[in-house]
């Protein structure tokens, strides 16, 4: 693999959902290309039934935790990786993505996403970029060709510059919000790790003035009714809600066939 095609380190998170985890890996395996992004896998928890599927994946790295930590010290931990990473490459990528272990995957994704963050970032302020449409957070401008700006977004996917990434760096124990230690002494309930991006840190999103581009649609939230942040389902569109069923089902037989 050639340095100079990456366009983004990728890492993904992963506890002890095999099922949406399979499913999303095989959607990412279909729609990305491999050769423009290296991808960092972390298991929180060294659990067996996600062994096999990160294994015939086969991500550049993988990190595990063999006691499960929570998603704010996987997040700190797949940074500061990705980041002694392109500190030892020649011309490393410039841009970080996170996504969740639940995503449905469109042919394109990370050129789309890339790409258009890119064009806008200076001229709009742009903080990150999203392909999840997350209708619990309000649009601020739409721009038209699928494209919106939004200050908030859900942390199923984030993709921005690495180095505001690691501006933010780390993710704090304690959450200035609540007070309390983050999700995992309660379950993984609300950690709280994308408010940290978007309103808590003094880099943030809302502190620093930035937005974030969105194209709803672009990638799918698969497990959007298992949320650990509200422990109910996330809102999704009806055109989304249908075809992810329709991509379940299918999954499904598919799974029972082989």
């Amino acid at each position: 693999m050639e340095i100079q095609m990456l366009l983004s380190d990728i890492f993904i998170t992963t506890k002890d959902r095999p099922e949406l985890l399979k499913k999303s890996l095989d959607s990412f395996t279909e729609c990305t290309d491999r050769n423009k992004c290296r991808i960092t896998i972390i298991r929180d928890g060294d659990y067996d039934c996600n062994k096999k599927i990160i294994e015939q994946f086969g991500a550049d790295f993988v990190l595990t935790n063999v006691k499960n930590r929570g998603l704010g010290p996987s997040i700190n931990m797949a940074l500061s990786h990705i980041d002694a990473l392109k500190r030892w490459d020649v011309n490393p990528p410039i841009l970080t993505t996170y996504v969740q272990d639940d995503v449905q995957y469109s042919k394109g994704w990370l050129e789309t996403l890339s790409q258009n963050f890119m064009q806008l970032e200076a001229s709009l302020k742009l903080g990150f970029a999203s392909g999840v449409e997350c209708l619990e957070h309000l649009t601020r401008k739409d721009l038209g060709n699928g494209l919106v700006l939004k200050d908030s977004i859900r942390g199923t996917n984030m993709m921005a510059k690495h180095d505001y990434w690691m501006s933010m760096w780390p993710i704090s124990r304690i959450d200035p919000d609540t007070g309390r230690e983050r999700g995992r002494p309660h379950d993984g309930l609300g950690s709280g790790v994308d408010w940290w991006f978007i309103r808590s840190h003094q880099n943030s999103v809302c502190r620093t003035g930035k937005t974030c581009l969105v194209m709803p649609g672009l990638l799918k939230h698969l497990g959007y009714r298992n949320s650990t942040w509200y422990a109910k389902a996330l809102p999704e569109s009806q055109d989304d809600k249908k075809e992810i069923e329709v991509i379940l089902r299918r999954k499904n037989i598919e799974d029972l066939r082989s």
